[in-house]
């Protein structure tokens, strides 16, 4: 099993280092804090950088996602992009995650949030197992909530 990207980053000891086993729920909440901390960043890298190059656009110079506050939740082509761009980027800096589908909750009327589910294959060696993560937007803050 892979670590996230903080964790890669941080230098603190994690629980494996010590010889003891991780639980699949600790592997899960850790998933959560980095999808958390990947929607929480704002990249326009992946728009910038020229098709040519791959490996730039497939590293961590793309961390994070599009801006959305001028797109609208009410229009079905954003309402695509979004999604779109959304599994996009958690395909490309998830790496303990597969098959990654989001489905985006229908609009409420006079919602100020965009709520959303991501479906996907967590990694665990030889074996996987099904996840889902439950996911907000508040629009006035511009800020995720993944559960």
């Amino acid at each position: 099993m892979s670590r996230g990207l903080m964790d890669r980053l941080v230098d603190m000891p994690l629980p494996e280092d010590a010889g003891r086993g991780i639980s699949l729920t600790e592997i899960r909440k850790g998933i959560a804090t980095d999808l958390e901390n990947l929607l929480n960043t704002r990249s326009e890298a992946a728009r910038l950088i020229p098709e040519t190059f791959k490996e730039c656009r497939a590293s961590s110079l793309t961390f994070g996602i599009l801006d959305f506050s001028s797109y609208s939740l009410l229009s079905p082509q954003d309402r695509d992009r979004i999604r779109r761009s959304l599994e996009q980027a958690i395909s490309l800096h998830e790496g303990r995650l597969t098959r990654i589908r989001v489905t985006l909750e229908p609009q409420r009327e006079l919602d100020r949030a965009l709520r959303f589910r991501v479906d996907a294959l967590m990694e665990l060696g030889s074996d996987n197992e099904k996840v889902q993560f439950d996911a907000v937007l508040q629009l006035n803050s511009q800020n995720y909530m993944v559960r």
